[in-house]
């Protein structure tokens, strides 16, 4: 490739891909290279001195905006159907939501700490997600499907069946951070929603007074508490990683860094 095609100075190269190209000896310098991707390329020698990398301030607020309205539409659903199976007994008819509700919470919230803090290309943290995303759906589904009907249980159950087919179809199809990001704030919010029902039956227990039941559900309490901060830390992280500067796979062999700018680059 003649020299000349390698000189990007001063540039602006927002979001462009390299991927896969043979960079070797580019001159990036004093370029804005925020949100290019240059996956497995080769760049040895490449000067990117002065360049500025990472996350453009515009997508940062998309994906910021992105994760509050899904964090509020989940914790609309799970806060209110948690509320509304306090109490109930094997012998209510609504009986089986309450399991299903306490079941699907917590298989939800459960994949989703497994996935962020497994390796994101193996196969373990492609199936948690996947299953996170499905009990998520399914959650959402029943609660908004059946609020549009009335309340209508059938309806809320085949909303709830279409949503967990179409968030698994979602988390298998699309690997991308937009995705990680909604795994990771819905684990938050349905943990929480496992630990407030895991807290609520600690105290039942206690109160019976069951001491041995009622310490087992406090335990299970914290652990679910600390499986929400655990996804509260991995939905921070994947916000600020969507359409950063990629060198993943990259050859960069005697390239050229600021020193701040090294350090960003062994971080990401």
């Amino acid at each position: 490739m003649d020299s000349s095609h390698l000189n990007f100075s001063n540039q602006n190269l927002q979001n462009r891909s390299f991927k896969g190209l043979n960079l070797n000896g580019a001159n990036f310098s004093s370029a804005d290279i925020r949100g290019c991707d240059f996956s497995n390329a080769q760049l040895k020698d490449a000067n990117f001195t002065g360049a500025k990398i990472g996350q453009l301030p515009r997508v940062f607020v998309f994906v910021l905006t992105i994760a509050c309205v899904v964090a509020i539409i989940t914790f609309k659903a799970v806060s209110e159907m948690s509320f509304g199976v306090l109490g109930r007994t094997p012998e209510e008819s609504a009986w089986s939501y309450s399991v299903a509700l306490f079941v699907s919470l917590g298989i939800a919230g459960l994949c989703a700490s497994f996935s962020g803090i497994t390796k994101q290309n193996s196969i373990f943290h492609r199936l948690t997600t996947i299953i996170s995303g499905a009990a998520s759906g399914a959650l959402l589904g029943f609660y908004y499907g059946g609020s549009s009907q009335d309340n209508n249980p059938q309806i809320a159950v085949i909303s709830a069946v279409v949503a967990s087919l179409l968030m698994a179809f979602v988390c298998f199809k699309f690997k991308t951070g937009f995705v990680r990001v909604v795994v990771a704030v819905t684990g938050c919010i349905t943990n929480y929603g496992f630990a407030f029902l895991l807290s609520s039956l600690a105290f039942a227990f206690l109160n019976i007074p069951n001491i041995l039941l009622g310490s087992i559900f406090i335990c299970l309490t914290l652990i679910a508490t600390v499986l929400t901060m655990l996804c509260l830390l991995k939905a921070v992280k994947e916000i600020t990683s969507v359409g950063v500067t990629s060198f993943k796979g990259a050859d960069l062999s005697n390239a050229k860094f600021d020193g701040s700018t090294l350090q960003r680059i062994q971080r990401m």
